[in-house]
C-alpha cells in the first residue's frame, strides 16, 4: 500500500473516531441529566479514575500507558464541560423565569457574609434587601414583626443531614414554600490581618462547621477548637478582636465582609457538601413549572400505619426524595413525615394520592410546590 492508501484509511477512522466520540458525549450528557436530577455532582473522581484504569489494561500499543491516560483525561474534561454547559444554560433559563422580587427583603439566620446569605443572593439577585437574623426562632418571626417580606431558610446538608430547627418552626408556622437553592460549602481558615497559620492557636466556628474540618482539625492538634453560634459571625469577632493567635473557619463571603485572611482553604473533609435551603412565603403560590412539593402528614402510632401512608405514591409510581419522621408536639407517640415528592400539585397522580390519603383520615398538609434546585457543577 501507498502512503495515500494509508491516509485514506486513516481519514476513514477518523471519521468513525468522531461519530463514536459524539455518541459518547451523547451518553455523558443523558448521565449529567440524571445525576443533576438526582442532585450529585458532576465531577466523579473514582469514576474516571476507573475509566483511565480500564483503559490502561485494555491497551494493546503500539500507544504507550502515558497516550491513553492523556487522551481519555481529555475525553472525560470535555464530556464534564458540555455536562457543565448544559446544566448552566439550563439554569440560564429558569433565571429567565424567575420571579422578579426586586428589592424585596430577604430574611436570614446568621450574621451578614453567612452562607445562608450567599444562597439568598445566589436565587434572587443582587438587588434584594438582606436581612440578618441571629436565631432560627427570630428568622421565622421576621416576616411576622414586619422585618422581613420573605425567608430563605436551610433544611439539609448533604453531609449533616436535615436542620431539625426550620423543620420544627416551619410545621408551627403559617408559611408556604416558594422555591429552592443549593450552594456548595467550602470552609476557609480564616485570621484576622497579620496573623499566619503558624500563629493560630484556636480556631471557632458553628458546631457543624468544625465537625466538617474533622480531618484538618485532627491534623493540626495544637489548635483548640471553639463552638460558636454562627460561622460568619465567628470571623466578625475574630477580626474585632485583632488577635493573630485567633482564627476562624467560614466561607470566603466571610473573609471579605470583614477583611480576614485566609489562611487555608477547602478544610471541608468532603468536596461534596451541599446545603439545601427553602424561601419561605406567606402566600401560598403553586408555580405551573413546579415540579416538587413538600408534604406531612401525621400518622397514629400503630402498626402498618406508615405503609398504608406510603403505598398510594408506590401503586402510582411517584417518586419520594426523601422521608424525615419528627414527633408531633403534645401528643406522645404519634409523628409527623415530612415527603419530599418529585411531581406537580397539577399531576393526576398527585392529585388523586392526596385525596386517597385524606379519605383515609391520614391528616395532610401542603408546604410548599416549587421549582427544583439543581446541586451546581464543579
Amino acid at each position: 500500500m501507498s502512503i495515500e492508501d494509508w491516509r485514506t484509511e486513516i481519514n476513514t477512522l477518523d471519521r468513525e473516531l468522531l461519530r463514536l466520540l459524539n455518541q459518547r458525549a451523547r451518553l455523558a450528557l443523558k448521565v449529567g441529566e440524571s445525576k443533576t436530577a438526582s442532585g450529585l455532582s458532576l465531577c466523579d473522581h473514582t469514576r474516571e479514575r476507573e475509566v483511565i484504569e480500564r483503559m490502561s489494561e485494555a491497551n494493546e500499543g503500539p500507544l504507550d500507558d502515558r497516550a491513553i491516560v492523556e487522551l481519555f483525561r481529555a475525553i472525560i474534561h470535555e464530556s464534564r464541560r458540555i455536562q457543565t454547559r448544559a446544566v448552566d444554560q439550563s439554569s440560564e433559563e429558569q433565571a429567565a423565569n424567575r420571579l422578579d422580587f426586586g428589592d424585596a427583603r430577604v430574611a436570614f439566620q446568621g450574621a451578614p457574609g453567612a452562607f445562608s446569605e450567599q444562597a439568598a443572593v445566589q436565587l434572587l439577585g443582587e438587588k434584594i434587601r438582606l436581612v440578618p437574623r441571629p436565631t432560627f426562632e427570630s428568622l421565622f418571626l421576621s416576616i411576622e414583626d414586619d422585618s422581613a417580606d420573605y425567608i430563605l431558610a436551610p433544611i439539609e446538608n448533604s453531609l449533616a443531614g436535615f436542620v431539625h430547627a426550620s423543620f420544627d418552626l416551619l410545621l408551627d408556622s403559617k408559611l408556604y414554600i416558594i422555591g429552592e437553592v443549593i450552594i456548595p460549602i467550602s470552609h476557609c481558615l480564616i485570621g484576622c490581618p497579620g496573623s499566619s497559620f503558624e500563629t493560630i492557636v484556636a480556631v471557632e466556628s458553628h458546631p457543624v462547621a468544625l465537625d466538617q474540618c474533622r480531618r484538618f482539625l485532627a491534623a493540626n492538634p495544637q489548635i483548640k477548637r471553639i463552638a460558636a453560634e454562627d460561622t460568619a459571625g465567628s470571623v466578625e469577632r475574630i477580626i474585632s478582636q485583632g488577635d493573630p493567635a485567633r482564627a476562624a473557619i467560614a466561607g470566603q463571603r466571610a473573609a471579605e465582609k470583614y477583611g480576614g485572611v485566609i489562611l487555608r482553604e477547602h478544610l471541608e473533609d468532603s468536596s461534596e457538601n451541599y446545603t439545601r435551603f427553602l424561601l419561605l412565603s406567606t402566600a401560598q403560590g403553586f408555580t405551573e413549572d413546579a415540579d416538587k412539593l413538600l408534604l406531612v402528614i401525621v400518622l397514629p402510632h400503630q402498626a402498618g400505619a406508615l405503609y398504608s401512608a406510603l403505598e398510594p405514591f408506590a401503586r402510582r409510581g411517584i417518586d419520594l426524595l426523601k422521608i424525615e419522621g419528627r414527633p408531633v408536639k403534645g401528643r406522645p407517640w404519634e409523628y409527623g413525615f415530612y415527603l419530599d415528592v418529585g411531581g406537580s400539585v397539577h399531576d393526576r397522580d398527585v392529585i388523586e394520592t392526596l385525596a386517597e390519603l385524606r379519605n383515609g383520615r391520614v391528616e395532610t398538609r401542603i408546604l410548599g410546590a416549587y421549582r427544583s434546585a439543581r446541586v451546581p457543577a464543579d
